[in-house]
């Protein structure tokens, strides 16, 4: 894992399956470099996910680094955002999705 500057970190695909054990919600972002959408989408994130740091954990998987992950959750489009709780999956959202959306995504699980 590589820590970030913002309460995001990065993850390898095995890192992945040890933070989904973890009690609580979990953000999961699958994303790339040559994404304009998912770059588009990294500031937005790092806005709410500051605010909800205390309530929810953000990671982000490169999907070019890890294709093994992408094929496990069978992601499509990108960027691709998973909503996890105590390791179940309860929410998911594909494109870059605004700011409101992204806490509409988060609240709803908490």
């Amino acid at each position: 894992m590589k820590m970030t500057d913002s309460a995001m970190e990065w993850l390898s695909d095995t890192a992945l399956e040890d933070v989904l054990v973890l009690p609580g919600a979990t953000l999961v972002v699958f994303t790339a470099n040559w994404c304009a959408p998912c770059q588009a989408l990294i500031p937005r994130l790092e806005r709410v996910i500051e605010r909800h740091a205390a309530r929810c954990r953000c990671y982000l998987i490169d999907i070019d680094q890890y294709p093994e992950a992408t094929h496990k959750y069978n992601v499509r489009g990108m960027p691709t955002l998973f909503m996890f709780v105590d390791g179940d999956l309860e929410a998911s959202r594909v494109g870059a999705v605004n700011e409101e959306q992204l806490e509409a995504l988060i609240m709803s699980t908490l």
